[in-house]
């Protein structure tokens, strides 16, 4: 059995993510309340006849800082999961991934295995279920689609809200005086390291562009 987050704008969501849900999955949502996101909602909501059971917590939005924003997002839907060790693995989706349909075999065992090899002994002493498994393009996760285990989320998400808030504002204000502008795959791939999670290149995941590829979309 698996879960399903998604978190932030549902803008753009389509039908490619059904080939991830089936009567052996949960989906999580957690989104903003606001006129623009209604449609994209209400075509969420249409998902709940595809998974065994479908939960979706709606708030007024937050922060101005979009990626403040999507990331506070995916902390509020992980720990809106009552039992998240129930799950044999939890996959991230974000939805504006422009594709009719995501060609992907979930094997996270091959994946781990073939980096357990290559890097010997780097991961030696890591579990697979101390990873996260994605597209990794010049030492970044691609942030919009990634599958892990409950212990890697706990480490990440698992803690007071405030401190969570705190460590991402740092964070953030680390990486502006550093790169003044940067993208999101760099916050979110020093959130997850610097939690301890390891992350691993995903062979069987292909992810295409963003829609508006050129254009900062909203979180």
């Amino acid at each position: 059995m698996k879960a399903v987050i998604i978190s932030g704008f549902l803008f753009d969501i389509s039908d490619n993510i059904k080939p991830f849900l089936d009567k052996e999955t949960d989906l999580y949502i957690h989104t903003w309340n606001s006129e623009e996101n209604l449609r994209w909602i209400n075509k969420a909501r249409r998902l709940k006849k595809e998974v065994r059971n479908f939960e979706i917590l709606i708030q007024e939005k937050k922060f101005d800082n979009r990626l403040i924003s999507y990331v506070y997002s995916t902390y509020k839907v992980v720990n809106s999961i009552n039992d998240i060790d129930q799950y044999d693995y939890i996959i991230k989706f974000k939805p504006n991934l422009d594709a009719i349909r995501i060609k992907y075999r979930l094997c996270l065992n091959e994946s781990y295995n073939k980096a357990r090899i290559q890097s010997r002994p780097l991961l030696l002493l890591k579990s697979i279920e101390d990873c996260f498994f994605g597209c990794v393009y010049y030492k970044t996760l691609d942030e919009r689609m990634f599958s892990g285990f409950a212990k890697g989320f706990k480490k990440i998400f698992f803690m007071p809200e405030k401190q969570f808030i705190n460590k991402i504002e740092d964070l953030n204000n680390k990486l502006l005086s550093k790169y003044q502008d940067y993208e999101g795959s760099i916050f979110w791939t020093e959130l997850i390291e610097s939690s301890g999670v390891n992350i691993i290149q995903d062979l069987n995941l292909k992810l295409p562009n963003n829609k508006n590829f050129n254009v900062k979309v909203g979180y």
